[in-house]
């Protein structure tokens, strides 16, 4: 004889999902608030650094010098052809200052509910090391960026496309001349290879090669890092990322020790 469910066990199903998202979203905004409190960590860290020009622009000298031994210093060339189409750079302002970290807090949100825990980890702590394995390296290598060299005395015909939209000095927690590793980019390039590693549609594959690209065309074009600034970038995230695979491989086969210091549900590991 067939047999039917209770008239209450729907419900009941219902319930007990909406009560686990609610446990789940409720561990996304503890994840958050653990990745934005180190964030601001960071970013005061990183916004410490007295500016010193002279060095600065040195330095951008001998990464400028670097290029052309290679045959790739194309960054003015490219800024001169999207000057010539006002909604070129247009493009290029709004990707840089509104398609960096409010899209990547959008990818994040998406990695966190939408792909495997455990990369989800290893992506967001990947952020988190190189964020801090970079802060030495801009207080030991300050840059001046190419929108800011002629003011430091090295007319290369760069222009700042976002003069007068950005603030005229930089606030507590920001550093101009922080400009190697550039994870402007760096993360960026973070969040498209975790496309192709979290997901096997084409649709956000394709669209985490073409934000990439969007990202480098327009640090370029607004004059805000050198083509090696980001290669240092994928290079640190690359570093980071290893490091982090590491540390998940280190907390699965110790996981006692591990789990002691942290809070975890459905496969959500925090803080690290």
């Amino acid at each position: 004889m067939r047999t039917f469910g209770t008239a209450g066990s729907a419900p009941q199903a219902f319930a007990k999902q909406a009560w686990a998202l609610v446990r789940l979203a409720a561990l996304y905004a503890l994840d958050m608030t653990v990745v934005v409190a180190l964030f601001i960590v960071y970013f005061l860290g990183r916004g410490l650094a007295h500016d010193r020009v002279p060095l600065s622009t040195q330095n951008a000298r001998h990464i400028i010098n670097l290029e052309r031994s290679l045959g790739f210093f194309w960054e003015p060339a490219w800024q001169e052809a999207a000057l010539r189409h006002d909604w070129m750079i247009d493009l290029a302002n709004f990707a840089y200052l509104n398609l960096h970290l409010p899209l990547l807090t959008v990818v994040g949100f998406a990695f966190f509910f939408c792909a495997d825990a455990r990369k989800h980890r290893i992506i967001r702590n990947t952020i988190l090391i190189s964020a801090f394995l970079a802060l030495p390296i801009y207080a030991a290598f300050p840059v001046t960026p190419p929108r800011l060299l002629a003011e430091s005395g090295l007319d290369l015909g760069f222009a700042d496309t976002l003069a007068g939209v950005r603030p005229d000095k930089p606030g507590a927690i920001s550093n101009w001349y922080a400009a190697v590793p550039s994870y402007h980019f760096g993360w960026v390039a973070l969040a498209a290879a975790g496309a192709w590693w979290c997901w096997s549609g084409w649709l956000p594959r394709i669209g985490g090669v073409l934000y990439a690209a969007l990202m480098w065309w327009a640090i370029v074009v607004t004059a805000n890092h050198y083509f090696l600034d980001m290669v240092a970038g994928v290079a640190m995230v690359a570093l980071s990322a290893f490091l982090a695979v590491r540390w998940e491989d280190y907390a699965t086969r110790q996981a006692s020790p591990v789990y002691r210091f942290t809070v975890s549900f459905a496969g959500r590991r925090l803080p690290f």
